[in-house]
């Protein structure tokens, strides 16, 4: 027993690191540059805060796994009726569609940046099979630890933040004391800030997990601790990109229209070879990311219409599941083959998010105090408080881009 325990454990905190680098995925690297970029370091306070509101709510999402086995847009559709599951599913879809089409947009934006030359209409197809083939037939698992790996190239951001050698009281202040410009670029960029860190994907992505990993309904009581660790390493690396972005291009009035505009931000660390590092961390990023999102739409799809579901399954004995996953990597795919800019996709889709992300809160809390999905173990009244905290600060955010 204490075997199995250890076990699960150790399974938790690497699906914590592997979520949390998920979380920095393409279009979490380009918000997170763009918010430095236009706001300065006025938006450094949102990371401390974040960090625990993001970790409640996906502890939350874990413990609704362990407690009720069943994903997220199942047990929606149970307590609060179709219409509604529905209804959460179609934005859930668009958000995160829109987020992978901006990610295979990503990958090929920095595929360009190494090799200017390349023929994407062939490149971005092939990759796409590949992802595609990696996910049916179950080596996820494997290949998202050595994407994983890559993802920590981003740990670069951390350096070059401190060699670009900012205002270090500057920094500490803007941290700790709250700084709220009331104009539109600034709550648009929180609401991506917002829409990026606590991201809708995340919730049903972590409950699937819960499920996969097979747990007791003892391991609730522990999600809090065990899911912190990856999100603390990502929410750190958010902390340096806005410094190092606030420092390159906000203190000399430039912004972020490309690829190689946001690679520069990695030049004083890594000078000339900037856009390789850059190129290297997006691409592993954005094939963490890409089977995680599209793997959300075909388990949510699956479960609002009662499909038989799951990457266990092979894809005859689940073609409904396997129909809707093959769909959203070939939207994604068409997305980022369209004239569309892809630092305003990335960031933009973060925005999407944003709005969306406080009302599947909403359900989450409701769910999470409801006896018949958490039975006997209750959420304790700081969980609720922080929950609900995380939802007032969205709302805000979101009502202070219409009144700006």
């Amino acid at each position: 027993m204490k075997k199995r325990r250890e076990k699960i454990s150790w399974k938790k905190f690497t699906h914590g690191i592997i979520t949390g680098a998920a979380d920095n995925d393409p279009s979490g690297i380009t918000t997170y540059s763009i918010v430095g970029a236009t706001t300065g370091l006025t938006q450094l306070w949102l990371v401390p805060l974040a960090t625990p509101l993001l970790i409640n709510i996906q502890s939350l999402c874990a413990k609704i796994g362990d407690v009720k086995k069943q994903g997220l847009a199942q047990i929606t559709k149970e307590i609060y009726g179709k219409k509604l599951s529905v209804a959460i599913l179609l934005l859930l879809i668009t958000a995160n569609t829109a987020t992978l089409g901006a990610n295979f947009a990503a990958i090929a934006a920095s595929l360009k940046l190494v090799f200017p030359g390349i023929d994407l209409l062939f490149v971005l197809p092939l990759i796409a099979l590949f992802i595609w083939f990696v996910i049916v037939f179950n080596s996820y698992h494997s290949f998202s630890k050595i994407l994983a790996l890559l993802s920590l190239v981003f740990v670069s951001y951390v350096i070059t933040g401190i060699k670009v050698q900012p205002d270090w009281g500057e920094v500490i202040t803007r941290t700790f004391i709250p700084t709220i410009t009331f104009s539109g670029k600034y709550f648009i960029a929180a609401v991506g800030f917002l829409g990026t860190t606590i991201a809708p994907y995340l919730f049903y992505w972590q409950v699937t997990q819960e499920i996969e990993d097979k747990p007791t309904v003892k391991d609730a009581n522990y999600e809090f601790s065990q899911n912190s660790l990856g999100f603390i390493i990502s929410n750190t690396i958010s902390y340096f990109i806005i410094i190092t972005t606030a420092n390159l291009f906000f203190s000399q009035g430039q912004s972020i229209n490309t690829a190689a505009d946001a690679a520069a931000a990695l030049r004083p660390l890594a000078g000339p070879m900037s856009e390789i590092l850059f190129a290297i961390g997006i691409i592993g990023s954005g094939l963490l990311a890409i089977p995680v999102l599209a793997a959300v739409n075909s388990y949510a799809i699956s479960e609002t219409f009662g499909w038989k579901k799951g990457l266990n399954h092979k894809p005859n004995k689940a073609k409904g599941f396997y129909s809707a996953l093959s769909a959203a990597f070939l939207c994604g795919l068409a997305i980022s083959l369209s004239s569309i800019s892809p630092i305003k996709a990335l960031f933009y889709s973060q925005v999407f998010n944003g709005f969306l992300t406080p009302f599947l809160i909403i359900i989450i809390l409701l769910l999470v105090n409801n006896p018949k999905v958490i039975g006997k173990y209750t959420t304790p009244l700081w969980q609720n408080v922080l929950g609900w905290l995380t939802t007032a600060i969205m709302f805000f955010a979101i009502i202070g881009i219409f009144v700006s």
